[in-house]
């Protein structure tokens, strides 16, 4: 009787032995144990103030993958666009859920203008002053950059077009900026029409003879020279009484500087003559 239950004893200790070494080795149903997902990333940095930074990722080993930024939802696209600077976290998920460690990029911002340089070269016409008129212009040549756009009022408007027309004497604030918004200013000024030679021949020629009745103010005539326009309105006047008449002034002109107001005269007796 004794040995029957010694014989039990060891068959139940070996059967208990047989199912433990069974179920050691039962495989393990975890699909992401002993997998290791890799991933890379090449990153496209976002200009100074703006959010067009990209981050590109890739996984390893092949496989389908989505991915995550920020611990955000998963994407099928492995692109992420539109981020400013900044750190981001990413993540790639295979198809059995199993994850890879996070990988950390940082975007630093970019000053698209650092080197930039962009040269400002103006041509103006004159805007005429008798009669006043708004006939001014500026054109502007730009250089040093590319995809320029100009201003004539300090940066508030822009326009395509490097020519400013209709514009009166007096300076303007120029600003022209590039594709990338990089800019450069410049003060432009529109200069009074200074007159024609002949023109100016007479006005000088008026003021030497008839300064101290019609000029700087002077209260002794009735006309006030100091007004360029009033010369080229009352052309008649002073070729009566200057070159027909010679009347005036109290001390007649010589033949020549009569030529010189007959020369005017006969030019058009206009400003810019």
């Amino acid at each position: 009787m004794k040995k029957i239950t010694v014989l039990s004893v060891f068959l139940l200790t070996a059967t208990c032995l047989i199912f433990s070494c069974k179920k050691d080795t039962t495989p393990s149903t975890d699909p992401c144990v002993g997998v290791s997902i890799s991933i890379n990333t090449t990153q496209s940095a976002p200009t100074t103030g703006q959010s067009n930074g990209t981050i590109t990722v890739s996984a390893t080993p092949n496989g389908n993958y989505t991915y995550s930024i920020n611990n955000g939802a998963y994407q099928s696209s492995n692109i992420f666009n539109n981020l400013a600077a900044g750190t981001y976290t990413i993540k790639a998920k295979n198809a059995d859920g199993c994850l890879s460690s996070n990988s950390t990029v940082t975007l630093i911002a970019i000053n698209p203008c650092n080197g930039v340089n962009i040269v400002i070269t103006p041509t103006t016409t004159y805007a005429d002053v008798c009669p006043t008129a708004n006939n001014g212009s500026i054109t502007i040549a730009a250089s040093g950059s590319t995809g320029f756009q100009y201003s004539k009022d300090g940066g508030a408007t822009f326009q395509s077009s490097n020519v400013f027309s209709n514009l009166a004497t007096g300076s303007y604030p120029i600003v022209v900026k590039d594709l990338n918004g990089c800019s450069n200013s410049q003060s432009v000024t529109i200069s009074p029409n200074p007159g024609g030679v002949k023109f100016n021949l007479v006005r000088n020629l008026m003021i030497a003879r008839c300064g101290s009745c019609h000029f700087n103010g002077n209260a002794n005539g009735s006309v006030n020279f100091d007004d360029k326009c009033n010369i080229v309105t009352k052309w008649d006047r002073i070729n009566i009484r200057c070159v027909v008449q010679g009347t005036m002034p109290p001390t007649p002109l010589t033949t020549a500087e009569k030529q010189t107001i007959t020369d005017w005269v006969n030019a058009g007796h206009r400003y810019i003559d």
